[in-house]
């Protein structure tokens, strides 16, 4: 094309030069996009099978996503019993703020079962500093982080109930 300009070739020529070169790298697409046309049945077949795979992947990261904000799904019965839901229930940390100013959490079971209860915090990054340890602890050193931390377990509850349930929170 330089020595084309340079021989003294004319606008028109050079677009004409530039549509041929369009024309060739599109021809491809133009094709497929007309045989596309001609036979929808196979463009509902990929649009199909792009759905299909596009679901495998964003169902369970979306439940997963549905389970962390709390929301039920909507299409479930009402009639569910309450042992099959509470099967599905996992535990969890429940952050708080107290009338004192201070942050708190508690550790409950999938029924909603106290397991611990955390000290006061001034500030609730160091509340979710001290779930962060407590997640991540190992089992034969969580007794002596709870009391670094200050967490007092209820009466009643085994010191294995709360390792087991901090094993399924994680």
């Amino acid at each position: 094309m330089h020595l084309a300009y340079a021989s003294g070739i004319g606008w028109a020529d050079a677009k004409q030069m530039l549509f041929e070169r369009i024309d060739r790298e599109v021809a491809p697409m133009r094709e497929s996009y007309q045989s596309l046309m001609r036979h929808p049945e196979r463009l509902e077949d990929m649009l199909k099978a792009g759905a299909a795979k596009a679901r495998r992947i964003a169902t369970p990261f979306t439940a997963k996503l549905r389970h962390a904000v709390g929301l039920r799904d909507l299409s479930a019965q009402e009639g569910q019993t309450k042992a099959k839901a509470a099967k599905l229930a996992l535990p969890g940390f429940k952050q708080y703020r107290e009338s004192d100013g201070k942050f708190y959490f508690k550790f409950v079971d999938g029924q909603g079962k106290l397991l611990l209860q955390s000290q006061g915090y001034a500030a609730p990054k160091d509340a979710g500093k001290a779930i962060k340890d407590l997640v991540a602890a190992e089992p034969r050193m969580l007794i002596t982080l709870m009391a670094d931390l200050h967490m007092s377990r209820p009466q009643g509850v085994a010191q294995a109930e709360v390792e087991a349930a901090l094993r399924d929170a994680a």
